[in-house]
This record gives C-alpha cells, sequence and structure tokens, in this order.
C-alpha cells in the first residue's frame, strides 16, 4: 500500500493505493479517513486497483474547494469525478461504508457512466423523526478550547461509541455488546476526528438524512447491499430490504464475522467485475509542479513514506526546512512562505513524526538517522544540492547531512539554538518528556495539552516560577496549540527520543566544525535567544541574526545570507 495525493485543480486528495486491475473506489465513514479502509483495500489489492479516499475535508484531503454549501452530499461529487478524471479511470466500482455508502449512492445515481458497481455496507433506512432524535446531542462543539477540555469532548465520543448507540442515549436499551477497543486504538481513531476539527459533522450529519429507500432506489447500475449478521442494529438494513429494492440490487447475507463481512463484498466483486473492467493506469505526479503554492505529497525512502509539503515553481537552489523534536512540516510554514513560487521549497515530515510512517523505533531515533532519510527524500525527487532551514533539532540534522555527503548542503539556518551546560542536559532529560501514552480516561491528552500550552510559558516549561517566564508574547492560541499538541499526539512516546537526541547533540562541537556559511537565528525574548552569543562563542565562524515576528520580513535577513 501506498498513500499518495492527487491534484484536483487548486486543491488535493489523499488516497490509499494498492494493487493492480480493475479499480474500486473505497469510501469511508465520517469523521473518519481512508484509513478505515485498510483491510478492505489490503484484501482487494490481490486482484484489484484498491484506491481509499479520504472524502473531502478529512483525513489529510484538502476541504471541498469553494466550502461546503450544504446540507446535501452534493458538493462531495464533483471531487470524485475530478478524482476519475484525474487518476485516468473512466468507470470504476465503489464501496462504501456509513458516511462512504450514501456518497456512493448518490454518485452512482448521479453519474451512472462512471460507476460499474455501487456497493453499499453499512446503509438502510430510516426516518427524519427518526434522524432528528439521533442527531440531537451528536455532534458537540469541539472547537479548541484554552483549557483543552475539547479533546476530552473528542476522547468521549469516540470511547462512547463503543458503548451505546446512538453514542449520547445512555440506557440499557441503547448498550452496545461489544470489547472496548484498548486506549491506542480510541486515539488513532480520534486522531482523524482532530484533523478534520470543528468540521468534523460537514459530511457526518447529512448522510444520516441520505439514509432513504426512495433515494438509493435511483441506483441503476449494479448494486449491492451487505447485511451483516453482527451489525448491532440491523433494523434500518431490513427496513430498507422490505421496502423493496430494485432488480439491479443484490442483497449480500454476511456472517457475523468481518472477514465474512469483507468477503462477501470481495467475492462479488470477483465474480462481476473482474474480468470486466479496464485496469487502472498508473498514478499521476502528485503534484503540480509549476504551480506557486505548497502542495503535499509522499515520498518512497526505502524503510517507509516521508510526507512533505513542497513548491517546486520558482529558481535557485531549492530551501529544505526541518522540524522541531515534536513537530512536522506544519512548523516550517512560515519561515517557507515568502519563498513559495520564487524558490523551490520543501519542508519534511521526520520518520515517526508527523504523517509520516512509524519505522524508526525508539532505539533508532537519532539526529543521523533523520538526516539519512532526508537525504533519501531529496534522492527520491532528484535534488542534488540545498539552503537548509531549521528550528532547533532540524539545524541539528542539517549539520549531519552536511556531514554525510560534503558540499551538497550549501548554507545552514539555525533557528534557535539547543547548547546546554552538563547539568541543565540531566535535568531536560529527566522531566522535560513526561509519558503522554494513551490512558484509558483519556488523561494524557490533558498531560500533552499542559505541557505544549507552557512550553509557550515558561522555559523550562515544568518551571513554572518567576524565573522561568518567557520574556515575549506566550503564543497560547487555543488553535495553534491544537495543532501542536497533534503533532505530539502522532509522535507520542517516541518524542522522548527525539529530544534526547537533540539534547544530548554534541552542538558547540558540531558548530565549530562546520565548513559551510551557518546562521544563528531567533526570536528576541524567546527562552532560547540568549545561546546565539554561546553558540558564536563556541564557533565564531558562524554568524547570529533576530528573526523578525513577520514572516515576510524574512527575506531581508537570509537572502543576503544565502547569496554568502
Amino acid at each position: 500500500m501506498k498513500r499518495q495525493f492527487v491534484s484536483i485543480g487548486d486543491t488535493q486528495l489523499h488516497v490509499r493505493r494498492a494493487g493492480r486491475g480493475p479499480p474500486v473506489i473505497l469510501l469511508h465513514p465520517s469523521p473518519q479517513s481512508g484509513a478505515f479502509s485498510e483491510p478492505m483495500l489490503n484484501r482487494l489489492a490481490k486482484n484489484f486497483t484498491a484506491i481509499a479516499v479520504d472524502t473531502p475535508g478529512y483525513g489529510l484531503s484538502d476541504p471541498l474547494a469553494g466550502g461546503y454549501k450544504g446540507p446535501a452530499l452534493d458538493d462531495y461529487l464533483p471531487p470524485l469525478v475530478g478524482l476519475l478524471d484525474a487518476l485516468g479511470i473512466e468507470k470504476a466500482a465503489f464501496y462504501g461504508n456509513a458516511t462512504g455508502a450514501e456518497v456512493a449512492h448518490i454518485f452512482a445515481a448521479a453519474h451512472p457512466d462512471r460507476v460499474a458497481a455501487v456497493m453499499l455496507d453499512t446503509a438502510g433506512d430510516v426516518s427524519d423523526d427518526f434522524v432528528d432524535n439521533l442527531v440531537d446531542g451528536y455532534f458537540p462543539d469541539v472547537t479548541p478550547r484554552r483549557d483543552g477540555s475539547h479533546l476530552l469532548t473528542h476522547w468521549d465520543m469516540v470511547r462512547s461509541l463503543n458503548l451505546f448507540a446512538p453514542w449520547q442515549f445512555t440506557t440499557r436499551a441503547n448498550r452496545l455488546p461489544v470489547d472496548m477497543p484498548s486506549p491506542e486504538k480510541i486515539q488513532e481513531k480520534m486522531l482523524d476526528y482532530l484533523r478534520t476539527g470543528k468540521d468534523y459533522a460537514l459530511a457526518y450529519k447529512p448522510a444520516f438524512y441520505t439514509a432513504k429507500h426512495h433515494l438509493i432506489s435511483r441506483v441503476t447500475v449494479p448494486a449491492t447491499l451487505t447485511r451483516w449478521a453482527a451489525k448491532p442494529d440491523l433494523t434500518e438494513v431490513d427496513d430498507l430490504i422490505a421496502k423493496g429494492l430494485p432488480d439491479n440490487f443484490t442483497v449480500l447475507h454476511a456472517g457475523p464475522t468481518m472477514d465474512e463481512r469483507l468477503n462477501a463484498s470481495e467475492q462479488y466483486l470477483i465474480d462481476t467485475y473482474l474480468n470486466t473492467g479496464n485496469a487502472a493506469p498508473p498514478h499521476p505526479d502528485q503534484v503540480d509542479r509549476s504551480a506557486a503554492r505548497l502542495q503535499k505529497m509522499f515520498i518512497d525512502v526505502g524503510s517507509g513514506q516521508l510526507m512533505a509539503q513542497g513548491c517546486f515553481a520558482g529558481s535557485g537552489r531549492p530551501i529544505l526546512g526541518l522540524h522541531d523534536p515534536a513537530g512536522s512540516s506544519n512548523r516550517l510554514a512560515g519561515f517557507l512562505a515568502p519563498y513559495v513560487g520564487k524558490r523551490p521549497v520543501i519542508a519534511l515530515d521526520n520518520p515517526s513524526s508527523g504523517e509520516s510512517d512509524k519505522f524508526l523505533s525508539r532505539d533508532q531515533i537519532n539526529t543521523e538517522a533523520y538526516a539519512s532519510a532526508a537525504w533519501a527524500a531529496l534522492d527520491a525527487l532528484g535534488i542534488d544540492e540545498v539552503d537548509v532551514v531549521g528550528r532547533y533539532s532540524g539545524g541539528q540534522v542539517a549539520m549531519e547531512m552536511a556531514s554525510a555527503r560534503p558540499g551538497r548542503v550549501k548554507h545552514i539556518v539555525q533557528a534557535g539554538v539547543q547548547l546546554f551546560a552538563d547539568d541543565e542536559r540531566e535535568d531536560l532529560l529527566a522531566n522535560y518528556t513526561p509519558s503522554i501514552a494513551p490512558r484509558w480516561d483519556g488523561g494524557h491528552l490533558i498531560t500533552a495539552w499542559s505541557v505544549v500550552r507552557d512550553m509557550g510559558l515558561f522555559w523550562p516549561w515544568y518551571n513554572r516560577t518567576k524565573g522561568g517566564v518567557i520574556q515575549r508574547d506566550a503564543n497560547i492560541d487555543p488553535n495553534f496549540l491544537d495543532s501542536r499538541v497533534q503533532d505530539l499526539l502522532k509522535i507520542g512516546d517516541l518524542y522522548q527520543s527525539a529530544y534526547a537526541a537533540s539534547f544530548t547533540y554534541p552542538m558547540a562541537e558540531k558548530l565549530a566544525a562546520l565548513e559551510m556559511p551557518c546562521l544563528l537565528a531567533d526570536y528576541p525574548g524567546a527562552a532560547s535567544y540568549d545561546r546565539l552569543i554561546m553558540a558564536q562563542v563556541a564557533a565564531p565562524n558562524c554568524q547570529i541574526a533576530d528573526l523578525p515576528e513577520n514572516p515576510a520580513e524574512l527575506p531581508s535577513i537570509l537572502d543576503p545570507f544565502f547569496a554568502s
């Protein structure tokens, strides 16, 4: 399986793709992502080109171009047409679960010429009165809040989906006879809620109102409805069947196991579609290389895939952005923004960080491994030499890149310097990275929020005294903190190794040994600002500079340095 992006106009859809043969498009429930479809995708990949799509605004797909107009699901149809066109697919089978099933039958009714077959798993017929009662309280506000309590709202929703149906009705009649997933599984699902954010109900809510016999009956292409014996409440499925389905529908009666459920749909596709559908073409380039905007891509690096954001328009040497220990490429947006469309730029998520694959284990995370992965990504892109902008540990990775391939890193901008006395380093190693491993009660979420919040208030964050106050405006905007906490939750307790690698890096020695121009820069008043002078004493060959608060002013500092 490969994760890839598909460019459609000015937006991108994220897909998971595997196999060869006739294409099958997999559509997921809301507010989840194509990760939900992976079991079916891996099964189908033996005979088909299986493509699991993140619905626009969910997972890693961009929101709908022009915004959601609603209240129906029709807004989600043009992106699917654009997806098929971009992939060079004239006609595909569509397999949808829950919201995905609703989108699938609406798409099949509107575009029968593009649909070889439509398969509805978790679909049925419900009245508007029933749905009105169901959605009352189903979609609480999860706008990021200053105290981080929205994280517990997310956690409660995801956890309760395994306790009650609907999740907010807590009577015995609504109790589900299922095992509670592990905290790790709950968090994995919750991260999809966090990726979508406060707009998580945009496709989710209207999907309830499209579970209608009269809408599903409009489908004229070959279609299936799965009746899975283990579904907690089969009433809506049986009501749909009882009202009568057109002759083009086949009801798939699946046994109680998940394997039986997936097998029923797979066998139908093998019997009716495998020998009649045309094979899908190879995947196109993930990005529009002429576009003057940042675009997302996944880069194959041997051990896995790295998430990257880049813009290849412009001229001159590419600028590579590398993030801090518990960050992601999102943290480089401000540094790269002034150069987008003027010089090629690319920012990477380190292995096991952000959206990159977790192919580095705890004992494999170190600065050299990050540097090796960065070079592998650049090699894959055909980039021979770069200027590097690194935030904190990102600058250390840049130095290891320069050491590994002399002459190919031309300039290093170290934004924030990690330079510590021995006793300070030992204190940081002992206290800076408390465990944020998922806990059954969700308490780790408040730990993560509190750590990230106090990182903007004190240095170190746990020195909550007047002596630890950071002397600049605190960036504790809830939306900013929410994005930082998402990065932290994605790397999880591996952040302990990432920070340890940064804290123990022989910074003074490495800076002194540099043979290319290096600019040490920071924001006045930042906790690490006084390290600039310490670093310059250790490495007088390096330049120092103050970073401006306005990213648009960065070129006035960086351009003369890059020209040196």
